[in-house]
């Protein structure tokens, strides 16, 4: 199995060098690689393809991957990268470092003294919570008299659909609540993120970005919410937590023979600029739109894959201090952004 380089973020460093080995209990060693005024974090680890292996080591995995990041970030702001993430060695760590390098600096005037807290709300009652949907709404009740007319023999499908009708009721209370609760809690807050809930007895699983000066704020906040659900709903708050929900870097590796093809496609030479891949795809969109002969199924096909190419090249070429030209032997690692 090669060795490589496993990502954990990226961090800054003022004085433009490595930051020392941090002391992070593990069996591998975390250290920085620097380019300019950034670092980014490491270990030397086997390269491992993530989506084969059992569940329940992966699950060791990312509870190792998320402690070392919120380790970190107790002296640092560290900018995520996903959760399985290899390069093959420094010089790829570098070429990562200077693609998204701007995205980087940008990301960081966002996250400096930034930190998520995640909230989850749950009934205390679920059961009591369904028993006063199915009392209140006057549909329900009036269904309810109505089978029971029927002898149960008879009613299994009218009972299936009362039960479809109180998780309706559920649903929509449940965004009644939602919409009360992050209104009510966003005040200190810079930007939240909804998360899918995990079952029925879930009201809320949301992300909040907030300021760390603000976490007493909403630390207050969320314990007179809770008073006034007086134990109706049960409130749980994690964090802080670095910006996983908001901000998370992922690489995307990218062949030169792709580039050498999108390139073609494109009509460009070796010579690049970003005028000249622009110029280029208006210049094919004028001519070979598919607009321009709606019934002509393959100018709809080419033209998307024209489309394609310009996307990668318009991409690849906005980066800084990387020109496509030097990138025959290696490959091109894309730097994205994604939020959750």
């Amino acid at each position: 199995m090669r060795e490589g380089r496993y990502i954990y973020g990226i961090i800054k460093n003022t004085e433009g060098k490595n930051v020392e080995p941090f002391s992070i209990k593990t069996d591998e060693e975390i250290y920085t690689i620097s380019y300019k005024d950034i670092n980014c974090v490491v270990s030397n680890s086997p390269i491992q393809d993530y989506t084969s292996i059992l569940k329940e080591t992966l699950g060791h995995l990312l509870i190792k991957h998320q402690t070392i990041i919120e380790e970190i970030m107790k002296n640092h702001t560290i900018i995520p990268v996903k959760f399985g993430t290899f390069v093959f060695d420094d010089d790829e760590v570098i070429d990562v470092l200077k693609r998204g390098y701007s995205k980087f600096k940008e990301l960081f005037l966002i996250l400096d003294e930034k930190i998520e807290v995640n909230v989850s709300a749950t009934w205390a009652d679920l059961n009591g919570i369904m028993k006063e949907i199915s009392e209140k709404d006057k549909q329900i009740r009036e269904f309810k008299t109505e089978i029971t007319r029927k002898p149960p023999s008879q009613n299994l499908q009218d009972r299936i659909k009362i039960g479809m009708m109180i998780k309706e009721g559920l649903d929509k209370r449940r965004e009644k609540e939602q919409i009360y609760i992050i209104d009510y809690l966003k005040e200190f807050t810079i930007d939240f993120q909804k998360h899918p809930v995990m079952d029925d007895k879930m009201i809320l699983n949301c992300a909040f970005l907030l300021e760390k000066r603000k976490e007493p704020d909403f630390d207050l906040k969320l314990k007179t919410l809770d008073k006034e659900y007086q134990q109706k709903v049960n409130f749980r708050c994690i964090g802080p937590l670095p910006s996983y929900s908001f901000f998370t870097c992922q690489l995307k590796r990218v062949k030169y023979s792709q580039i050498d093809q999108a390139k073609k496609l494109l009509g460009l030479t070796d010579k690049l600029s970003l005028e000249k891949i622009k110029d280029s795809y208006r210049k094919i969109a004028q001519k070979d739109h598919p607009d321009k002969d709606l019934n002509n199924l393959k100018l709809e096909e080419n033209f998307e894959k024209v489309n394609q190419a310009y996307q990668l090249i318009k991409n690849c070429y906005q980066t800084e201090d990387i020109s496509l030209e030097n990138n025959k032997q290696r490959d091109f690692i894309m730097v994205e952004m994604t939020r959750v």
